[in-house]
């Protein structure tokens, strides 16, 4: 028998699920570990228009915490570590026997290549890796020529990727942005190496359940797609992709609806009826709808919260897209859009720009939702804003006049703070 939820009440199970909710003052590595515990993955982009995209679901969450304690767990105490999860992400240590499965694909043959005449131009990149770790992709002694295929990659970067993937290589932190990788045992610690391996379909069930808690409430497709669970890459034919031949690139079946079938079978899942949503829900069996959500936030667009398009759709009644791949002159709303969270709604949504060379805080355009009016939520948009300058240590904020929110948004912003406030200038330049 299902459960049925209202359109509020999936919402609100949602936002909790995430970790949004009132901030606490605990001590930041507490809260982030906390934090990293509820959603299992912080996707990793290259995208640096206000900040790396890893860092901001935690200042969203958990407010101004220090950058350097997401760096602390992840390359210092090993307490994350990155792979494929939603996309490439940072993912607790929990997670790594779990995620065995895509590597060992590979493992064994990636082993079995590299003793052979084929693999030689394999294996001197392991054994260099092995020799200098940790090294960029760029620092190999002889990278190769870019293939043009794999995102422009160096023969060198394309066989260090593939070490990566087979479980071989790990990334032992990164210069810039550039990954910084390393054999394995120099990375992973020796306990999580050798936690037990579930088998392949045991780890994806356990994989879609964690979706599925993340969620609070999802359709199949949600809950699947949260940590990729069957996905393109689960569903690759083994091997070094250079080599793939043109009757070895048809990717296995997809297995995923049959584990959900299971899951609830099982019952690890519950079946779930939403008002409004045309497929059927899933809900993790512990799940509990809070009676209200107290939050506000910037949600970024590589923020967990809206992965899903769809989800974001019907969850919240916005049709949201990543507009930095569109041409300018069709883009609606801006290059890097961020919904404003407030409660349990999306009230509007802002295209921000972190302009480091001025030391400022760019707001290039400010739209609402439908419905929703700006004197009603504009002094939470401001100071979300302000906690944002100071977080990214920038010096004011700058408001362009576009937008139905733009303008109120200016005024809201230039108010004069109290006397004896010394904190960076908080003032704001309404520009055309």
């Amino acid at each position: 028998m299902s459960v049925a939820l209202s359109q509020p009440e999936a919402r609100r199970l949602a936002i909790a699920s995430q970790g949004f909710g009132k901030r606490s003052a605990k001590p930041p590595l507490a809260r982030l570990r906390a934090l990293v515990a509820r959603l299992y993955a912080f996707q990793i982009d290259s995208v640096n228009v206000l900040v790396r995209a890893h860092y901001v679901p935690a200042f969203a969450r958990l407010g101004p915490y220090p950058m350097d304690a997401l760096d602390t767990l992840a390359y210092r105490t090993r307490e994350l570590f990155e792979y494929w999860g939603h996309a490439a992400c940072l993912l607790p240590n929990e997670l790594y026997p779990l995620v065995r499965y895509r590597m060992e694909k590979h493992t064994a043959v990636a082993e079995e290549y590299m003793r052979s005449e084929r693999g030689a131009g394999l294996a001197r990149v392991y054994a260099e890796v092995a020799e200098r770790g940790p090294i960029t992709g760029g620092e190999l002694s002889n990278p190769g020529k870019s293939s043009g295929r794999w995102w422009g990659w160096s023969d060198g970067k394309a066989r260090l990727e593939y070490l990566y993937d087979a479980g071989l290589l790990a990334i032992a932190g990164r210069r810039g942005f550039e990954r910084l990788y390393d054999i394995r045992e120099r990375v992973i610690p020796q306990a999580v190496i050798e936690m037990p391996i579930p088998a392949r379909e045991d780890s994806m069930k356990q994989l879609i359940c964690l979706g599925a808690r993340a969620c609070g409430v999802g359709t199949f497709t949600d809950i699947v797609r949260y940590l990729d669970v069957d996905g393109w890459r689960d569903r690759l034919p083994p091997g070094p992709y250079w080599e793939w031949r043109k009757d070895r690139r048809r990717r296995a079946k997809p297995i995923a609806k049959r584990l959900v079938s299971e899951l609830v079978e099982e019952g690890r899942l519950l079946p779930v009826r939403v008002d409004g949503w045309k497929d059927h829900a899933y809900l993790d069996p512990t799940a509990r709808v809070p009676r209200c959500v107290d939050t506000r936030a910037l949600v970024t667009p590589f923020d967990s919260l809206v992965w899903e398009r769809d989800r974001i759709e019907r969850l919240f009644g916005m049709r949201y897209t990543i507009e930095m791949y569109t041409p300018p002159p069709k883009r609606i709303y801006g290059y890097y859009v961020c919904p404003f969270l407030l409660g349990d709604t999306l009230v509007a949504r802002l295209d921000l720009k972190a302009d480091r060379e001025r030391r400022v805080l760019m707001v290039r355009s400010a739209f609402l939702e439908p419905n929703q009016r700006a004197r009603d939520i504009v002094s939470n948009v401001t100071e979300e804003l302000k906690l944002m300058q100071m977080w990214l240590k920038l010096d004011s904020i700058e408001v362009h006049d576009r937008g139905d929110l733009a303008k109120v948004l200016v005024r809201a912003c230039a108010r004069p703070r109290p006397k004896g406030n010394r904190k960076p200038s908080m003032r704001l330049r309404g520009l055309a």
